[in-house]
């Protein structure tokens, strides 16, 4: 059972001292999430890809591209929609062959939001960080209990803390690790690392989530969501069926292959936008009505009720 304090208490994320506006939170620019490539280290039993035994499927659309031609592809989304936060995801974008040179090469013109579950050994952790600026990059650190211990994370964060970097935790709230939630909580907020929950999203026990919480789970992992829309359209669930979305316009989610979707729902069964690759790929010119009942990534963020007025 999951025992959290709730509204009004320390444990309030939205107000915690340590979640500050960054330009890695509110950036007003263009956003690519971008799936760098289809291989991990890890295989957590409550991530997508595993739980539908996608990854062999996935790894097929895999790139290795070297740095420059990766630069260059991304030189030319610069020219036209100008200097974008590109959100590097995987599989674990930290074994992507040349990683390092890679983040070198894309952070010149555009702003990295890296996350990872730091699982590379810390002299190699060194390397990376040494060449980047904290100016242009953050990193996302995705703690995952079944494959590191907490002290061998924190560590690893630390690290990145100790280099100018202002790393934040990422947490699952998985059912079977929500006993040890508030542990994991008050251990990083002691080292003034903020600490916020990706909400678990797939079946455990025979139980769909996040539906299957309980009306108390949901209070109060509300409060570790980083803001009211993450409670309202993740852990809710209300419907954005035909609501205006800006996802398209200002956001894109680019798959391993290069091809483009205005969202990440997109990708399963719908037409890409467009392929990154493609010299005369650009973003829409406007809004378009969400066609999903429920938004299943983070989309909901580009919502118009939600866009700067």
């Amino acid at each position: 059972m999951l025992t959290l304090p709730l509204v009004g208490t320390q444990m309030n994320a939205k107000t915690d001292p340590s979640v500050a506006a960054r330009w890695w939170l509110d950036w007003p620019g263009a956003v690519f999430t971008w799936d760098l490539w289809y291989s991990c280290n890890y295989r957590c039993s409550y991530c997508w890809w595993e739980m539908d035994a996608l990854w062999d499927k996935l790894a097929e659309q895999n790139r290795l591209l070297p740095p420059e031609e990766w630069g260059t592809v991304w030189d030319r989304v610069h020219e036209r929609h100008g200097q974008a936060r590109l959100d590097l995801l995987g599989g674990e974008p930290l074994l992507y062959p040349r990683f390092d040179e890679l983040c070198r090469r894309l952070s010149r013109k555009h702003k990295l939001l890296i996350t990872t579950n730091l699982s590379p050994a810390t002299p190699k952790l060194e390397r990376l960080l040494g060449g980047l600026d904290p100016e242009r990059v953050h990193f996302a650190a995705s703690f995952h209990p079944q494959f590191t211990s907490l002290d061998s994370f924190m560590e690893k964060t630390l690290l990145l803390k100790s280099s100018g970097f202002e790393p934040a935790a990422l947490f699952v709230p998985w059912p079977p690790f929500l006993s040890r939630l508030e542990q994991y909580r008050a251990a990083f907020l002691a080292h003034d690392i903020p600490f916020s929950l990706m909400i678990f999203q797939g079946r455990h026990e025979g139980k769909d989530y996040p539906d299957a919480y309980t009306a108390g789970e949901k209070e109060a992992l509300g409060q570790l969501t980083p803001n009211e829309a993450e409670t309202k359209y993740r852990i809710l669930r209300e419907s954005t069926l035909g609501k205006l979305c800006h996802s398209g316009r200002v956001s894109a989610n680019v798959k391993g292959n290069g091809d483009v979707y205005r969202c990440g729902q997109d990708a399963f069964g719908r037409k890409p936008m467009g392929n990154i690759f493609d010299p005369g790929f650009r973003l829409d010119d406007a809004p378009k009505p969400c066609p999903y009942r429920q938004c299943s990534c983070k989309e909901f963020r580009y919502l118009d009720e939600l866009m700067p007025r």
